[in-house]
């Protein structure tokens, strides 16, 4: 295959690191070039500390401006012109939207990954209205469209926003199992559970909060830790003034934002996902693959990752009795049940959830994309 010139563009920097760096890093060592197209972000400088060209763009990361939309449109259809990329990878609502019209106008190859739909998606309202036919409309001049699993392709097709034959499954975005394994540690004087998520509301936050209230009210001798970035001033988002809040009243320990999550997770004894809904949970996959037992919703992007009662539990969604109770039975395990838990885990990520799988998916798709 001839080398190319490969674009990943979304709307978190930082995001594109920590889910695709992987990727990336092998089709540089395959000889290709690869260009990241985000808005700035303070906490990683790709040039600098990855040697990875990056592409500034404006965007507003919710709502819906038709001008600020317009001009990202504009954006990147100037950018596809100049830089004339053999294929781009659009990730994110946006990028899948306008990118995706941006590319074809320009006559790019170009893929838009769904990486979740989103419970606002689902459950509808105006936003999740205007998605669909902005979908609708968009979706159908990319050359593929991947979903990270088959609850989300069904929905695609169920609203009519594509047909299935254009729609491929990929396996989740992978986990380097060699970065996130198991590790000796001290261990703790408390059992300490940890949630890692950006701070919105349908992550399961409250649900994690409320949990943890029951737990110490019954006098189980725990920690619950949190970390990831704040939701800001976003509706629908935790801020500091509230995070601040949980810790005052001894209910939480917020760690803020890290680098070294693996080094959080091991320091655990159990990690925490109450979300919604997910594409395909990346921290569930990281905690499974260093051997962490996993507590999460019956949802799409957590149920494919979670066995119950063999690497985790699974628990209902908003529901935070079920969830005090999940906490309170893992609590109660002994000491080689969690250990065999942790075990299982690993297992399930080898066969299922590789990051060298996933690269090898991305392979083949360039190969066949090109001919």
């Amino acid at each position: 295959m001839k080398k190319l010139k490969i674009f990943f563009t979304a709307n978190v920097l930082w995001d594109i690191y920590i889910f695709r760096y992987g990727v990336i890093k092998s089709l540089i060592e395959d000889g290709h070039e690869v260009v990241v197209v985000a808005p700035r972000d303070s906490r990683i400088d790709f040039p600098k500390e990855l040697k990875i060209k990056h592409i500034e763009i404006d965007l507003s990361l919710r709502g819906v401006n038709p001008i600020k939309d317009f001009k990202l449109f504009l954006q990147l259809k100037k950018i596809y012109k100049i830089e004339q990329p053999d294929i781009v990878f659009h990730y994110t609502i946006k990028p899948n939207i306008y990118g995706t019209l941006a590319a074809k106008i320009e006559n790019v190859k170009n893929v838009a990954v769904l990486t979740g739909l989103g419970y606002s998606f689902v459950e509808g309202g105006i936003v999740s209205k205007i998605a669909k036919i902005l979908y609708s409309f968009s979706l159908k001049y990319a050359n593929e469209v991947w979903v990270l699993n088959e609850d989300d392709k069904n929905t695609i097709v169920f609203e009519n926003i594509l047909e299935s034959k254009k729609i491929f499954i990929l396996p989740g975005e992978g986990v380097d199992v060699d970065r996130f394994t198991s590790r000796k540690r001290v261990e703790n004087s408390k059992i300490v559970f940890l949630m890692v998520a950006r701070a919105f509301y349908d992550k399961g936050v409250r649900e994690y909060v409320e949990a943890a209230k029951i737990t110490k009210e019954k006098g189980f001798s725990v920690e619950f830790w949190f970390l990831g970035a704040l939701g800001g001033d976003s509706r629908n988002g935790i801020d500091k003034v509230v995070m601040d809040q949980y810790e005052q009243e001894g209910i939480l320990k917020y760690l803020g934002h890290r680098k070294d999550v693996e080094e959080v997770i091991n320091s655990s004894d159990c990690v925490i996902l109450p979300s919604y809904r997910e594409g395909v949970s990346k921290v569930l996959m990281e905690a499974a693959s260093m051997e962490k037992p996993i507590i999460a919703t019956n949802v799409t992007g957590c149920k494919e990752i979670v066995e119950d009662g063999k690497n985790g539990f699974l628990v209902k969604v908003k529901n935070v009795e079920d969830l005090a109770d999940k906490i309170q039975k893992f609590i109660e395990l002994s000491f080689e049940e969690k250990k065999e838990m942790g075990k299982n885990g690993r297992i399930k990520i080898l066969q299922e959830f590789d990051e060298k799988k996933i690269i090898e998916i991305y392979r083949r798709k360039l190969w066949s994309l090109q001919l």
